[in-house]
């Protein structure tokens, strides 16, 4: 079919779909709108109000009922969650949770007064839908996280440094359907389904090592047969390619994946020899890191193995 610019439906539907994001999804708006829905009720029209000075009115007017004295009637909690732009939606939340937890010390008479809420003992209850805030955004790949500010029920949302990441997810989601790349993408795409699950542990860097190794042996071995041995270690298949000119013009990258590679190795080998140590990959911004800067090598790797062996 002549390339004009047009996808036909059935090749649009096969396009990748991204797996994080920036922005709330709809899923996650909507797991967010059930999971805040109850609390602080009473709050809502003072949050509303903060975020009219910070934004102004226009962007919120559609998701507030007004009293004809103008103040305040209601907030539609749903709407504004499903349709409001995502830094206002989670400024809102964040305000929830806390004004939520300051209720429900009052409530139980163990306010402390005087004492800013951050400070206040915590609730486990309150703990509980942190915790279920926290699982939407791993498990629907929305890359914002949540730190805790001091011990009471205070939360704040911070995006996790991924610029790009979308991007080449769904470029090597769309390279890993083809051969000869399906096979050696396995490692990276099981890392990221661990990723989403929320799974951050020692597997995520082992098989992302694994990824790599594998494409490395595909080119070397599979596609081109400069060698047939598979036990080699990585930089004696990383001198392969820059010895029959894949690294001509980016002769600075070979190093920079060996430091990587070399980096992975240590990881793996320490975290096989000691168990004390897999507690270090529990952290999703550090997974974040990793997946992407993986990603991204794995990306400019399979591009630039192609770009050789069109010229030759």
């Amino acid at each position: 079919m002549r390339n004009d610019g047009y996808t036909p439906l059935i090749d649009r539907e096969r396009e990748p779909k991204s797996r994080v994001h920036e922005e709330l999804t709809e899923p996650a708006r909507e797991r967010l709108s059930v999971i805040s829905r109850e609390m602080a009720p009473r709050s809502r029209d003072s949050i509303m109000k903060y975020l009219m000075k910070k934004v102004g009115k226009s962007p919120l007017s559609d998701y507030i009922k007004r009293f004809s004295s103008g103040g305040i009637d209601e907030v539609h909690h749903d709407k504004f969650i499903m349709e409001g732009k995502t830094l206002h939606v989670l400024t809102y939340i964040e305000l929830l949770v806390k004004y939520e937890h300051r209720d429900r010390l009052q409530e139980r008479g163990e306010w402390s007064m005087g004492v800013p809420v951050e400070k206040q003992a915590p609730i486990q209850s309150m703990e509980a839908k942190i915790g279920n805030i926290r699982d939407v955004l791993i498990t629907e790949g929305i890359l914002w996280d949540i730190e805790s500010v001091g011990e009471g029920g205070v939360i704040q949302f911070t995006l996790l440094e991924s610029d790009g990441m979308r991007e080449i997810d769904e470029k090597l989601q769309a390279i890993s359907e083809d051969q000869p790349w399906r096979g050696a993408l396995k490692g990276y795409n099981a890392a990221f389904d661990r990723y989403l699950a929320g799974d951050f542990d020692e597997l995520i860097p082992k098989k992302l090592y694994n990824s790599i190794e594998e494409l490395l042996k595909t080119i070397c071995i599979d596609e081109e047969g400069w060698t047939d041995n598979r036990e080699l270690v990585h930089s004696e298949y990383l001198d392969l390619l820059k010895e029959h000119g894949v690294y001509d013009a980016h002769g600075v990258t070979a190093p920079e994946l060996g430091s990587l590679l070399d980096s992975l190795d240590k990881m793996v080998a320490k975290v096989s020899d000691d168990r004390k140590q897999r507690h270090v990959y529990h952290d999703r911004a550090y997974a974040t890191l990793l997946i992407h800067q993986v990603g991204a090598y794995l990306y400019f790797l399979i591009n630039r193995y192609e770009e050789f062996r069109d010229n030759e």
